[in-house]
């Protein structure tokens, strides 16, 4: 696959023609002023957004960017594949596009790509393994996919990483799919684990604070007993009335109690009452007066007997009236006393009923306890049978991944010819660009317990600093593009960011490297470039500098009043990009 044209149906857009093998240049330059104007730029006029559109005219997600700023505005990309040329037009702000002449949508567009051949994708479908996905080492899309070698998209996971990679340099990218999904049904039995633990009843059997065979046990016995009980249940309709009822005559009870002993009390008194014996008599009084010699005079001894015939009479009538209240109270009390042991007869019935009978809340009330101890029964049954489980699916996973990992080992030893190559081609192209400095690309097994199944390296000495950072993703992605390892892709595009922080002399052996190898593989290297890094290298680059840096420049921008200058041809802020 190589790129033609790309287009749009603005008469103001620039057209970008790409070269068809070698170099293809765009570079920003300042307008035709002083260079030594502090408010001239080529930095906005369109370089990056040639990127953007390439990228979206093969297929990307809709970019709200273009939608809100470039309305109505329809850009084509011409391409060419199998020697047939292609062409797609996408319109900003509609779901559907136009591709070889038939209007599609972007998902079946996509897939017509998938299916062209332009990677040689197994039949069944692996996922993550996309035309979109291995396109990003072609044509890296955004700012972060310059930061790392192995991440084109830099929101990658290590797993689509290493699975893309394995793909395009050559491995065996079965082996990373099986890894990946041994780990991850791995990682499901850690979590049943995990779910465990957040269960604060569960968790005591998990951490080993509770016994839970005995607590099993106890559960059975428990629910055996409510579930006798509830059987025996007799609910009454009325329980609730006979409830009060019972109540009722207690009270009843209570009070005639109450009664019995005042009553008692009152027959006591009434008793007391009868036994006292009247006053001194009249003759006791004369006899103690004649003991004493003295005479009382017969009017006082009549009068004794008048007041001593009247006390006789109020005696006697005090003695009837305490003779019939204590007939009274006798017979209150036994009335009281009839009535109490009634009153204990019917108590004793209801309660005899209530003991026999229960109310349908309390029996509500029981079933849902008994359902509660049922639940905690089955969870903590499923429990041990899912820690049962989880123990042996798990121990059976990290089997399958130890002769996994054999298995892997024994392939690279197999592949040790291939990965020399690759170790060689690497080594070649850094060493173009920084001579003797150490360097290469090593793949090893990686035994850990995750989801890689290889670890690649691609190393240059020092390639912590930026610059030599940035030639070691010139390399790599130049060694992915000449492998031709089941894809027939024919173009790499960089991005001007790319060669920001270089040294001019890695800069010149860059494109030099990039020239001759894409001539003698057929195919497109492709770079946005600032003016003052070709200018870096004239002085260096001798006879070279026209081949390199004049003649494969198809196009210009510069920061021209009104936006003339720019790709779009107008002066307009957008961003469209999303890291």
């Amino acid at each position: 696959m190589r790129l033609i044209e790309l287009t749009a149906n603005q008469p103001s857009f620039k057209r970008v023609a790409f070269n068809r093998t070698g170099l293809t240049l765009i570079v920003g330059r300042h307008r035709a002023t002083k260079k030594t104007d502090l408010k001239s730029t080529y930095n906005g006029v369109g370089k990056s957004l040639i990127v953007a559109l390439v990228n979206y005219c093969l297929g990307s997600n809709k970019n709200q960017h273009f939608d809100t700023h470039l309305a109505n505005w329809a850009f084509t990309l011409s391409f060419e594949h199998a020697g047939v040329v292609h062409s797609v037009t996408r319109t900003t702000g509609e779901s559907k596009l136009v591709f070889d002449g038939e209007e599609s949508s972007l998902t079946k567009y996509v897939e017509a790509l998938s299916g062209m051949g332009i990677f040689t994708m197994p039949a069944d479908g692996i996922g993550f393994l996309t035309f979109r996905s291995l396109l990003a080492f072609f044509l890296r899309p955004k700012n972060g996919s310059y930061v790392r070698f192995d991440r084109p998209q830099p929101e990658w996971k290590d797993y689509q990483s290493v699975l893309c990679q394995s793909f395009l340099l050559g491995l065996d990218y079965h082996s990373a799919v099986e890894k990946y999904k041994q780990k991850k049904r791995l990682d499901e039995q850690m979590g049943l684990a995990d779910r465990y633990k957040k269960d604060q009843e569960l968790r005591e059997f998990y951490l080993g604070e509770k016994n839970v065979e005995v607590e099993i046990k106890e559960l059975a016995t428990q629910i055996k007993r409510l579930e006798a009980d509830l059987a025996a249940f007799r609910v009454a309709d009325n329980y609730a009335e006979r409830q009060q009822r019972a109540d009722s005559l207690h009270q009843q009870q209570v009070e005639l109690t109450n009664e019995i002993v005042v009553q008692r009390n009152l027959l006591s008194d009434l008793e007391l009452a009868l036994n006292v014996k009247p006053d001194i008599p009249p003759s006791q009084v004369i006899a103690a007066f004649e003991e004493a010699s003295l005479a009382l005079p017969e009017l006082v001894v009549k009068r004794l007997d008048d007041v001593q015939a009247f006390h006789r009479r109020l005696h006697e009538n005090r003695s009837r009236r305490l003779s019939k209240e204590l007939v009274a109270a006798e017979q209150q009390i036994a009335e009281l006393t009839r009535l109490a042991e009634q009153s204990r007869k019917d108590l004793d019935a209801e309660l005899q009923f209530l003991n026999a009978h229960r109310a349908l809340d309390e029996y509500a009330a029981n079933n849902a306890h008994l359902s509660d101890l049922r639940g905690r029964e089955r969870r903590i049954k499923d429990y041990l049978q899912l820690l049962t489980q989880y123990t042996e699916e798990a121990q059976n996973i990290k089997l399958e991944m130890a002769q996994a990992t054999v298995r892997a080992n024994q392939q690279i030893r197999a592949a040790h010819n291939h990965l020399e190559f690759l170790m060689d081609k690497f080594r070649e192209y850094a060493k173009e660009l920084y001579g003797s400095v150490p360097a290469g690309l090593t793949v090893k097994n990686n035994d850990g317990e995750n989801q890689c199944r290889y670890d690649i390296n691609a190393h240059i000495q020092n390639d912590e600093a930026d610059g030599i950072n940035q030639g070691k993703i010139f390399c790599y992605d130049l060694l992915l593009l000449t492998l031709r390892q089941r894809h027939s892709m024919g173009f790499l595009f960089h991005d001007s960011r790319l060669y920001a922080d270089m040294d001019k002399h890695q800069r010149f052996s860059l494109f030099r490297l990039a020239e001759r190898t894409c001539r003698e593989n057929d195919a497109q290297y492709i770079a946005s470039i600032n003016e003052d890094m070709i200018d870096s290298v004239r002085d260096i680059a001798g006879e070279d500098f026209q081949r390199l840096f004049v003649d494969p420049v198809v196009l210009e921008l510069t920061d021209a009043p009104g936006g003339t200058g720019k790709l779009l041809g107008i002066q307009i802020d957008i961003r469209y990009v999303d890291d």
